[in-house]
């Protein structure tokens, strides 16, 4: 008995269900599209939202509902039919929900269209009669395009779905890259580079007399193309100095265009472990150096300098040691010398004569002028000897 009266009862509730359910299908019609697109930020391409759009209408009140979900923000506008544009496009006024402001929908179909599942069934563009614009007070019009759910669309946005994994990859990758160029190729390592780039160079220029004269009067190249490399141990290579070649396997690997990894506009580029530079050198930056005045003093049987007055510039230790080397004569000299890029390459000494001798010398033997007495400049040091 009791089971007879419990199928009753469900047979009961299951009639109830079936009229409400009949009751609402008769005042409320509802379509749900499973993603809809909207204009990419900044570039306006087709985007899409991610999110489930739900349109309805209901005939009691002769309202329209659109629910959808932008981001983590919610929007439920509800509006009924107010007027036919000018252009053509129809115009629905309402409030949206949660915030309580005014809004408006423009649609160049009416919305009860899309209660038919009217929307597009493509991801490259948009369809311009499948816009529902949603425009809220004190806030831009947002576009919306619903999109069909077909096994074609479904097709297109398996390919854009790898398409976006192999664009994410590529981008990871190449900023992996960019991260090691950045970590090899460091402001340190570069300073590295161009010190033994100094170094080739000057040692190029105290080689040949030649450049050495253009140096002195600034005819060199003003630019010097240069390539470098840094590898992964952190050691550092000269590649290429404007017209030689130090490494041509290197040059080689340079000139590659395969297994590139990272490339910049200034023609670096990251091979592997490897990371190649471009840099530019200019011979004319080698401290090319005279010091016209400086004062020494020769003492003691040893005949060591002593730095007595410098009136300008200043007496390296590699000058000293060179006039050590020399051992003059004892007593005071004017020094002048020439440096580049830090070594000396050229002493000249003037001896300075004791002035109550001069006086002697100049009143016993008053047809001899002074200056035949005065010491003559002496080359103590040339490099190019």
């Amino acid at each position: 008995m009791k089971r007879i009266l419990l199928f009753l009862m469900s047979v009961v509730m299951s009639f109830s269900m079936l009229a409400q359910v009949k009751q609402v299908s008769k005042t409320i019609k509802a379509c749900k599209y499973f993603d809809f697109l909207v204009p990419a930020p900044y570039s306006g391409v087709p985007m899409r939202a991610g999110h489930m759009l739900e349109i309805s209408y209901s005939s009691k009140d002769g309202r329209y509902g659109i629910d959808y979900k932008l981001g983590d923000k919610r929007v439920m506008v509800s509006c009924r039919y107010d007027s036919q544009l000018s252009d053509g496009r129809y115009r629905y006024a309402g409030i949206e929900i949660n915030s309580m402001r005014e809004t408006q929908v423009i649609t160049k179909e009416k919305l009860n269209k899309f209660l038919e599942y009217y929307g597009q069934e493509q991801l490259s563009t948009f369809e311009d009669d499948k816009s529902i614009c949603v425009e809220m007070a004190y806030m831009g019009p947002l576009y919306i395009y619903p999109l069909k759910n077909t096994s074609k669309l479904q097709v297109a946005i398996a390919k854009q779905a790898k398409e976006r994994e192999k664009e994410k990859r590529e981008k990871e990758e190449l900023q992996l890259g960019k991260d090691t160029y950045e970590r090899l190729c460091s402001y340190t390592a570069k300073n590295e580079f161009n010190d033994s780039v100094k170094t080739f160079v000057l040692n190029k220029i105290l080689e040949n007399k030649s450049l050495f004269e253009k140096l002195k009067l600034k005819e060199l190249s003003r630019k010097i193309d240069c390539i470098g490399c840094v590898e992964s141990t952190g050691a550092i290579k000269i590649v290429k100095i404007g017209e030689y070649f130090l490494d041509d396997i290197l040059f080689k690997e340079y000139s590659s265009q395969d297994n590139i990894k990272y490339a910049t506009r200034e023609g670096g580029k990251l091979f592997k472990d490897k990371a190649f530079f471009m840099a530019t050198f200019n011979p004319n930056d080698i401290g090319y150096k005279v010091v016209n005045y400086g004062e020494i003093k020769i003492v003691g049987k040893d005949r060591k300098v002593v730095r007595n007055n410098l009136r300008a510039g200043y007496i390296t230790t590699d000058v000293l040691d060179i006039i050590d080397s020399k051992r003059l004569k004892r007593g005071s000299y004017d020094l002048y010398f020439e440096t580049i890029g830090g070594k000396v390459i050229f002493i000249k000494a003037k001896k300075q004569i004791n002035p109550a001798v001069s006086f002697a010398c100049a009143i016993s033997v008053v047809l001899i002028p002074v200056l035949l007495i005065q010491p003559k400049n002496k080359v103590i040091y040339d490099f190019y000897d």
